[in-house]
Parts: C-alpha cells; sequence; structure tokens
C-alpha cells in the first residue's frame, strides 16, 4: 500500500480506447464475428471494463455522495442516451419517419414501440434502438454492491474476498440456469469479482505505476496469452451467458485483462486511441444508433465483408471523435463530464 492512489495513470485511456475500439468492432459484427471465434477477445473485453472502473473507486463522503456521483456518471449518461436513440428511430402510426430525415428510401425505415422503452424492466431483452448502453446500467449495480461490501476490508478483510466470490458464483450460477434479475442486477454480481480486483490492483505499485518488474512484461504478456489460449471461452454478459465453467470464465477474462493493460502499459499512449478511451462513454452510447443507421446505408454499396467492416468501425470511430467536442461542450452534464446533479 502506498500513496499513489491519487496519481494519474497515464495508460489506462489506452486501456479504455482499445476496448472501446474491441466493443465498436463486435457490435459490427459481419468479419468481426471471426475474431470471437476463438473467444480470445472476448473473453476479456466486457470484464476489462469493470476492473477498469474498479480502479478507480472512491467511498467519497459516504453512501448519499457516492450514489449522487454514480448517477451523474451512469444513469443520467444511460437515460439521455435511452431516450435519444429511440427518439431517431421511433416511427409514427403511419409509418412516416417523424425524427429520423429519409436520406434514402428504406434505409431509416426503422420502426420501434413505445412498448420497447420498458425492456430493461425484464430480464436482458436487447436494447434494439441502442444495444451497447446496457453496461451503463450493469456497471451502476456493479458499483452500490461493492459499495456495501468495501468496508470489511477494514476488520474483516478475508470475509470481504469470500463475499466477493460468492456474489460472483452466485451471479456466474444465476447466468447458467437463466435465472435472470431485472437492470442486469446479475450481470452485476457475476462482474464484480472483475470490479474488485481492479481496485485491489490500484493499490500496488508494480503493476501500475513504473516498477523494476516491468522489463518482464513481455514474458508476462506471453504467460497470460497462453492461460487465455487453453481457457478462454465465449461469454454473454449482456445476457449473463456462459459457455465454459466458472474457472474458465474467470481465469481466462483475467488473464486477458492484464495482458492488455501490460501491453497498454508499455504502449503508455496513441492519440486517437487515447482521446476515445478518455471519452469512451460518449463513443459507447452513440456507436450503436450510428451503426444501426450508417451499417444499412454503407452496406448498400460496399460488398466485400471486410471492406464493410473495416469501412464501418473508421467510419463509427471517426463520426464519435467529431462528435465528442460538441458534446463536451454543450452538453457535458449528460455525458458525465460535469455533474447534472449537484453535490453539497
Amino acid at each position: 500500500m502506498n500513496d499513489n492512489t491519487n496519481k494519474r495513470i497515464d495508460f489506462v485511456d489506452l486501456t479504455k480506447g482499445i476496448c472501446i475500439i474491441l466493443v465498436v468492432m463486435a457490435h459490427i459484427d459481419g468479419a468481426f464475428a471471426k475474431f470471437d471465434e476463438s473467444s480470445m477477445i472476448s473473453c476479456f473485453r466486457m470484464p476489462l471494463y469493470f476492473f477498469i472502473s474498479g480502479i478507480f473507486f472512491k467511498s467519497y463522503e459516504g453512501f448519499a455522495g457516492f450514489l449522487i456521483r454514480k448517477i451523474n456518471k451512469l444513469l443520467i449518461p444511460f437515460t439521455f442516451f435511452y431516450i435519444t436513440a429511440f427518439l431517431l428511430k421511433w416511427n409514427a402510426i403511419t409509418s412516416e419517419s417523424v425524427v429520423v430525415w429519409k436520406i434514402a428510401p428504406g434505409v431509416f425505415h426503422l420502426p420501434v414501440q413505445w412498448s420497447e422503452m420498458l425492456v430493461i424492466f425484464h430480464g436482458h431483452d436487447l436494447i434494439k434502438f441502442n444495444p451497447p448502453i446496457w453496461f451503463l446500467i450493469a456497471l451502476f449495480n456493479c458499483n452500490i454492491l461493492f459499495y456495501l461490501i468495501h468496508f470489511l476490508r477494514n476488520k474483516h478483510l478475508n470475509l470481504m474476498f469470500a463475499s466477493t466470490l460468492l456474489i460472483g458464483a452466485a451471479g456466474f450460477y444465476m447466468g447458467k440456469y437463466r435465472f435472470e434479475l431485472p437492470f442486469y442486477m446479475d450481470v452485476a454480481m457475476t462482474a464484480l469479482p472483475f470490479y474488485a480486483a481492479g481496485f485491489w490492483i490500484r493499490r500496488y505499485n508494480f503493476f501500475l505505476f513504473p516498477h523494476r518488474f516491468d522489463k518482464w512484461i513481455p514474458l508476462f504478456m506471453a504467460m497470460a496469452l497462453t492461460i487465455m489460449y487453453f481457457t478462454a471461452t465465449t461469454p454473454g454478459m449482456r445476457t449473463n451467458s456462459y459457455t465454459g465453467n466458472i474457472a474458465q470464465f474467470y481465469i481466462a477474462a483475467l488473464a486477458g485483462i492484464f495482458m492488455i493493460m501490460l501491453f497498454c502499459k508499455r504502449i503508455k499512449h496513441i492519440s486517437v486511441i487515447s482521446y476515445l478511451g478518455r471519452y469512451s462513454v460518449i463513443t459507447l452510447g452513440i456507436h450503436g444508433p450510428i451503426l444501426h443507421f450508417g451499417g444499412q446505408f454503407v452496406s448498400r454499396y460496399i460488398r466485400n465483408e471486410w471492406v464493410l467492416a473495416f469501412t464501418l468501425l473508421f467510419v463509427t470511430l471517426a463520426i464519435c471523435i467529431v462528435l465528442t467536442p460538441f458534446f463536451l461542450k454543450v452538453m457535458p452534464q449528460v455525458v458525465a463530464q460535469k455533474d447534472l446533479i449537484k453535490i453539497r
């Protein structure tokens, strides 16, 4: 333990940037779906986000302050992206587009029903008008869960570790037996060990800050890659469904997390990717609608699946980068950059 918990970790933005690019690729699907066939990428993609969030956990001045901060950082962005994406795709009863202009006949004719606004209240049905933002709800719940158990570390550290593992196992087996909780609470339970691991790793210099062990990073990465090769399965965290056993799931995910973070620790910074990572909540919230509309338009003119996939990736990320300054300047309160609900 040391006093470095308040220092900025220069490579975390790069890690988040790589992670959000992998998320966009997964939602493009098509040719990129082949990357997931071996499970080497999918096994750590979403667990990595929970891990990084745990790195920056703070209890602040109490539960009320903590709750308000998480509402500002997670629930308000979710609500904004949830409602605006729905309105973009909403069609009137006449089946004529109300909100989205018709650039090409049929491309933007994508009706949704008002009843779909209630999708988050039952099970893990796909949020069709903006699928990626389920993560914000799950992460909010994961924050609350960890807040409730982290106090045990002062006098009952073993109980804290046991509680974390038991909650994670309960969430995992809920997925195995298809017992679903609303608001992705079971997903948050499964993800809790990753969040807790991020919280603890922040307290040790050898991983996050420069250390003499850094010269061994290539060896550690090779070891992690080997572990992933033999243990990786294909998790579906949104649906809380898993193909492997519980040991495979957590071991492969943690190996992938450490591999990608060690890689980023060595590289430190790549301007465009680090920028995407710093404001990843914006890319997370808007890339779904961009792909939904842009994918149908671009696919009319590009037939090769790999060219189509990379074109959609480049165009989507470019639009996200262009729109990010607009959100930061005009409405920072709804993209987790400023507080909408003031904290006294």
